[in-house]
């Protein structure tokens, strides 16, 4: 139980690093008498790390052990949270938040590799479902939280409450998380470079073309993103353990669900982004009313999660995160017809159905992909999960950018997008079914 205490802190803790620093962001542009543009830095730089080393953070736990780098990450992270709430100037904040990156990318990467090295594969769905519970309540309750420390504390003890949570976990998961001899493997540091390198040059990507860089970037970007993939995909070749799991990838069950979760995760953040903008400025809802209102949404995942989270260690996950999906995407095609005459109720009901759809589809999604995994490769499934959420969030956002171009009201029509984004998640995850019975047949020589 201690074990899943301190993976629910860490979860907490790398949940409130992004929910409460953008809540922040206002006052710390007061603050440091920096633009608005300019302080979104104190999250854009910390989101690139966290991509960068994800798979990289979750091939060192596999090589020194998931403890040892979980704690190692806490630390990190904990440390930089400190100097984050110290900080002198705007640059220092920006430098913090970057070594604080690096604390999260081990957490995130490495949590659903230590449930599974603590949990059973029967119980494995359960916890998960706890994990997927906790994440929705810190996102529900993160923003109201931290508006009230900044409120009566200023920013900077938001920090105060990350080094909180941060020690908590470090602490009990010290005494309680299992430790494991290292695997005796090397850790290839060149691919890991080449991974960065690699992922960074992708998220550039698709952050620049929903922005309008320049357009010289955006080839150098491309450019940059085909050689470092085509030298680790040569590195990898052959490879017992590679840093980008093109081992994983080849097993049909596990690319299906690394892509339902892309898609799902695209999908859920169309809504996130583009809903507020309609709520206050198309629906004229204060922006009290449309915290409210969307709150919904996570306040059904988090009640459904638990519940889905066991029935999952019993269903098959490929009609059941179909299910999941397709619900999902019915509420978004509901959400696309929302017109200034409705009521905050009706809005809040199709929330509600989005969030009931997630639930149902993350938890067995979340526990297939660790189980199509051998257990030696459990932090590269890990990690390969979190990074799937990370681009499904970049996919939408930029998105979400393009549909923003229109207006508010205009932009909702976007979520016709999701609604079809999802249906498309929900096809790749109906086709794990086939893709099981196909490798069955294979097995038994049929």
């Amino acid at each position: 139980m201690l074990c899943l205490i301190a993976l629910l802190c860490s979860v907490v803790t790398t949940v409130l690093e992004s929910m409460a620093v953008s809540v922040a962001l206002p006052a710390i542009s007061r603050d440091f008498d920096v633009p608005a543009a300019t302080v979104t830095w104190v999250m854009g730089a910390s989101q690139l790390i966290i991509v960068a080393l994800l798979l990289p953070m979750a091939a060192l736990g596999e090589v020194a052990g998931y403890r040892r780098v979980l704690l190692f990450s806490l630390a990190a992270f904990s440390c930089a949270s400190v100097v984050c709430k110290l900080a002198p100037s705007f640059p220092a904040i920006v430098e913090a938040r970057m070594f604080q990156a690096v604390g999260s990318a081990g957490s995130m990467s490495l949590g659903f590799a230590m449930l599974r090295t603590v949990f059973s594969d029967t119980r494995l769905g359960a916890a998960i479902g706890l994990m997927a519970a906790t994440v929705a309540v810190t996102s529900s309750l993160g923003p109201t939280i931290s508006g009230v420390i900044i409120s009566m504390a200023g920013w900077r003890e938001v920090f105060g409450l990350m080094v909180a949570t941060g020690l908590t976990a470090l602490v009990i998961g010290a005494y309680a998380w299992p430790s494991a001899p290292p695997s005796g493997r090397r850790f290839d540091l060149a691919s890991a470079v080449l991974v960065a390198g690699m992922l960074v040059a992708a998220l550039v990507v698709i952050n620049g073309i929903a922005n309008g860089w320049s357009v010289p970037l955006l080839v150098a970007a491309a450019l940059g993103f085909a050689l470092a993939l085509t030298a680790v995909l040569a590195r990898s070749r052959g490879a017992a353990a590679p840093v980008f799991p093109v081992d994983l990838l080849a097993r049909p069950v596990f690319a299906l669900s690394i892509c339902a979760s892309i898609c799902a995760f695209t999908a859920q953040t169309l809504g996130f982004v583009l809903l507020p903008f309609y709520l206050v400025l198309g629906a004229g809802m204060t922006e009290l009313q449309m915290a409210a209102t969307l709150s919904v949404w996570p306040a059904a995942t988090a009640i459904l999660a638990p519940i889905v989270g066991r029935l999952a260690d019993r269903l098959p996950a490929g009609p059941t995160g179909a299910a999941g999906l397709a619900v999902q995407a019915a509420g978004f095609f509901l959400l696309a017809q929302v017109d200034e005459t409705m009521s905050a109720l009706g809005i809040a009901l199709r929330l509600a159905i989005c969030g009931i759809g997630f639930a149902v589809f993350q938890t067995p999604n979340n526990r297939l992909i660790m189980l199509s995994a051998p257990r030696t490769r459990s932090g590269a499934a890990s990690g390969s999960l979190s990074l799937a959420r990370q681009f499904g969030r970049a996919i939408g956002t930029a998105i979400s950018a393009f549909a923003l171009m229109a207006g508010p009201v205009a932009s909702l029509d976007a979520l016709l997008a999701a609604a079809v984004i999802a249906a498309l998640g929900a096809g790749a995850s109906l086709g794990r079914t086939w893709a099981v019975r196909a490798t069955s047949a294979t097995d038994s020589g049929e």
